[in-house]
């Protein structure tokens, strides 16, 4: 089986008490940070599948990653793009899963640049031992599944028999989670349930009960990182993480033979709509879209999400925003705004900066035929703190 992991806490493990914002050095990898208010960096965060010498023997990391991420962190705003491990990449004349395998870190690095055309300032590779601390670390995820997972590889000495419903994962059942992808789709399935795990375990990292073990946690796993920046330079962003706010997409592909590829005027529009940070939130007119705000079912409860009994609609009044439609959050989503991989992101994005929510692009959404769908969180920033120009 291939390791997945949730590579954005590879990082965020290494950070915890730091200098204020503004005392920023230049990273060690040769740059990336940017000395003021307002630090930028980017970065390819991958994991290594597991290599297997025999019938329930793990030789230690494979050479694959099939799971790539394009970071970037700007300040407390931190981007992902999950680029699909079938992406055709003319620098090894394969999939970009096998980028690594060829060139090393750099190899993919590389192979992520000429995919999307982006510089590249760091790299952190990471293993399945990292993601299992980490999930521990914020006592666990909770998943709600739409079906039973189940499945059972042997020679792996991987066993997945979780029930359809609310589930509650610590590290070792996340991993499972994470690394299935049998019956319930293609591999941006997959890649949609990383996202949503990093979302949660983004927010969880920001209450303060969980700070005092960050740097016992930055000792152990540190080691266990492949990358070229120093632990300094990663405990430096520790005022903006404290309050990140994360958002998440992944790149556009069509089928071709064994291959995904992109069209390059997809992948342009797509990453210039996404990265882009000329919007007019509150004096310009919100954009055309069928928009739907997802509450639970009467009598249901979503973690962190608003209540049943409240009015999804009274901070859209106040605003003098377009009203959207309000139907049920069937599928458990958390707080968020979504909208369907391959899509435009205006109207999503458009919602996700005004609302202070994270943005999340998926393979399925659903009800579907909506340009944007919306989960109100149940505290905290959102509408509330809009309406009150907070």
């Amino acid at each position: 089986m291939i390791l997945l992991s949730l590579a954005f806490f590879g990082l965020a493990a290494a950070i915890h008490f730091a200098p204020e914002p503004g005392d920023l050095r230049h990273g060690g990898g040769g740059g990336g940070f940017r000395v003021g208010d307002q630090p930028e960096m980017s970065l390819v965060i991958a994991a290594r599948d597991i290599q297997y010498c025999g019938y329930h023997t793990p030789c230690g990391p494979g050479d694959r990653t099939d799971t790539i991420f394009y970071a970037t962190a700007r300040g407390s705003e931190v981007s992902l793009v999950a680029l699909p491990r079938d992406l055709y990449t003319p620098l090894t004349g394969g999939k970009i899963n096998g980028a690594y395998a060829r060139g090393k870190a750099q190899g993919l690095v590389d192979a992520v640049e000429d995919a999307l055309g982006l510089p590249v300032d760091h790299y952190v590779i990471l293993t399945i031992d990292v993601v299992k601390v980490l999930v521990d670390a914020v006592d666990g995820v909770d998943v709600v599944l739409p079906e039973p997972m189940q499945y059972t590889d042997r020679a792996a000495g991987l066993f997945i028999d979780f029930p359809a419903g609310p589930n509650h994962f610590d590290g070792a059942d996340a991993v499972k989670y994470m690394r299935f992808r049998h019956g319930y789709g293609s591999d941006y399935s997959r890649l949609d349930r990383i996202k949503d795990l990093l979302s949660q375990v983004a927010e969880k990292i920001k209450q303060p009960k969980y700070w005092s073990r960050l740097p016992g946690l930055a000792n152990q796993l540190w080691g266990k990182l492949e990358t070229d920046l120093s632990v300094q330079d990663a405990l430096a962003w520790l005022p903006y993480l404290r309050g990140v706010s994360l958002r998440s997409a992944t790149l556009p592909t069509y089928e071709d033979g064994v291959f995904l590829r992109y069209d390059e005027e997809e992948r342009n529009r797509f990453l210039s709509e996404f990265f882009s940070l000329d919007l007019n939130l509150l004096t310009g007119i919100a954009p055309e879209g069928k928009v739907a705000v997802l509450r639970p079912a009467a009598g249901e409860r979503v973690e962190n999400t608003q209540s049943p009994t409240a009015d999804p609609l009274e901070g859209f009044r106040r605003l003098g925003l377009p009203l959207p439609e309000v139907v049920e959050n069937t599928s458990g989503l958390g707080p968020g705004v979504y909208i369907r991989t391959g899509t435009s992101v205006e109207v999503a994005r458009y919602y996700a900066e005004l609302l202070h929510l994270p943005l999340f692009t998926r393979y399925t959404v659903d009800p579907p035929g909506y340009d944007a769908l919306i989960v109100l969180p149940d505290a905290g920033p959102g509408l509330r703190a809009v309406v009150e120009g907070r």
